[in-house]
C-alpha cells in the first residue's frame, strides 16, 4: 500500500486466534474509507500465527510477531507508532463491527468538526459465540460536544469503548499521549480523560460494534480488584492535576463523585461478567477503602444486585438485567 490509508487500527493479539479473522475482516469490508490493520502477535501459542500467514498477500494488514509476552497496553503502543492513517484506533482481537459503514461515519463527524480530537459509537455486548447479551448506548442521540462539558460526565465512568474509538493521529504523535504503561487496568479512560480536557468529542448512537465479553479476557484476568482500583484513583487524580487551573477549579466539585464511582467499579465490572468471588472481593476492598460507603444509595445497590447475581447465577441475572435495561429505554449502562 503506497499510499497512506485514512483509518490505522492497532490490533493486540495473545492467543485469540478463534476471533481474529472474525475482528480483521469487519474492518477490511469497510466501505468507503481506506483502512489499515496493524496486528501485534504477542507470543501466541495458538492457531493465530497461521491465521495471519492468510493475509500475507493483503497490503492492507501488517503484522509484528514478538517471541515474549510484551502485555496489551506496549503491543497497543507499538502498534499505534507504526500506524500511517490520519485517524488512529486501537481494536481488540476478540471484537468486531456490525456495519460496513462504521468506519466512514466516524470519519465523517472529524471531517465535520475539525476540533473533535476523538469519536465512539454505541455497541452492542456479544458472549463467545457472537450471541447478543446487552445494548451499550450511553446517550440516546448522536453530538458533538466541547471536551469539558464530556469530562464531567467520563470522569464517573469510562463509557467509551476501548475498542474501535477512533483519534486524531496527530494527537498519539506526541509520546506523552500514548498509553500509560502504569495504568494498566485504566489506560484507555486515561486517553479519553486527556483528549476531552483540550478537544470536543463526536458521539454516533447507533450500534457500529460488537464488544465481546468472556472470562479470559487478557486486559483483565492478571489484574486483582485491589490493583484495578488502584490504576482509576490514579487515573482521577491524573486527569484533574492536567486540566487548566480554570478548569480544576470549576470541575474539583466532582472529585468526590468520581472516587466513589472508581472504588464501586471493579465489583461492577467483575459482575457483569459472572465472575462472583472476585465481584465480592472488589466490594470488600472497596469498603475497606472508604467505610463510609456504608451510608451511599451506589453500595447498596451494588450489593444488592451482587446478592441477586450470587442468588440466581449469571444466566438468570443477565436476563434479569436485560429486561430492566429495555423497560428504561435500551440505555445500556453496564450491569
Amino acid at each position: 500500500m503506497n499510499r497512506a490509508p485514512r483509518v490505522s487500527f492497532a490490533m493486540s493479539c495473545h492467543s485469540y486466534g478463534q476471533y481474529l479473522r472474525r475482528a480483521v475482516d469487519s474492518i477490511l469490508d469497510q466501505v468507503g474509507c481506506d483502512v489499515e490493520v496493524i496486528v501485534v502477535d504477542d507470543a501466541s501459542t495458538d492457531e493465530t500465527a497461521d491465521i495471519l500467514r492468510g493475509y500475507r498477500d493483503d497490503p492492507r494488514v501488517r503484522t509484528v510477531r514478538h517471541q515474549t509476552r510484551h502485555g496489551h497496553l506496549p503491543s497497543n503502543n507499538e502498534g499505534l507508532a507504526l500506524a500511517r492513517g490520519e485517524f488512529v484506533g486501537v481494536f481488540d482481537a476478540d471484537d468486531f463491527l456490525l456495519k460496513s459503514d462504521a468506519i466512514a461515519r466516524k470519519v465523517d463527524v472529524f471531517d465535520r468538526h475539525p476540533k473533535v480530537g476523538f469519536v465512539y459509537s454505541a455497541y452492542m455486548i456479544v458472549d463467545e459465540h457472537d450471541a447478543p447479551t446487552r445494548l451499550f448506548r450511553p446517550w440516546p442521540n448522536d453530538y458533538v460536544r466541547p471536551g469539558l462539558e464530556e469530562f464531567t460526565h467520563l470522569i464517573n465512568a469510562c463509557y467509551v469503548p476501548h475498542s474501535s474509538t477512533l483519534v486524531r493521529r496527530a494527537f498519539h504523535e506526541r509520546p506523552e499521549h500514548i498509553y500509560d504503561l502504569s495504568l494498566p487496568h485504566a489506560g484507555d479512560w486515561d486517553i479519553w480523560l486527556r483528549i476531552a480536557a483540550r478537544f470536543d468529542v463526536g458521539y454516533i448512537a447507533d450500534t457500529l460494534q460488537a464488544y465481546r465479553q468472556h472470562r479470559s479476557q487478557m486486559s483483565s484476568r492478571a489484574t486483582s480488584p485491589h490493583a484495578a482500583t488502584d490504576d482509576l484513583l490514579r487515573t482521577i487524580d491524573k486527569a484533574f492535576a492536567q486540566l487548566e487551573p480554570d478548569a480544576a477549579r470549576r470541575l474539583s466539585p466532582l472529585r468526590e463523585k468520581a472516587i466513589t464511582s472508581a472504588l464501586l467499579h471493579q465489583t461492577r465490572t467483575d459482575r457483569s461478567l459472572g465472575r462472583v468471588r472476585r465481584s465480592w472481593s472488589g466490594l470488600v476492598d472497596a469498603l475497606r477503602r472508604s467505610p463510609r460507603l456504608l451510608g451511599s444509595v451506589q453500595f447498596h445497590w451494588a450489593l444488592a444486585r451482587l446478592v441477586l447475581l450470587t442468588v440466581v447465577g449469571q444466566a438468570r441475572y443477565v436476563r434479569l438485567v436485560s429486561t430492566r435495561d429495555r423497560i428504561v429505554g435500551g440505555k445500556g449502562v453496564v450491569a
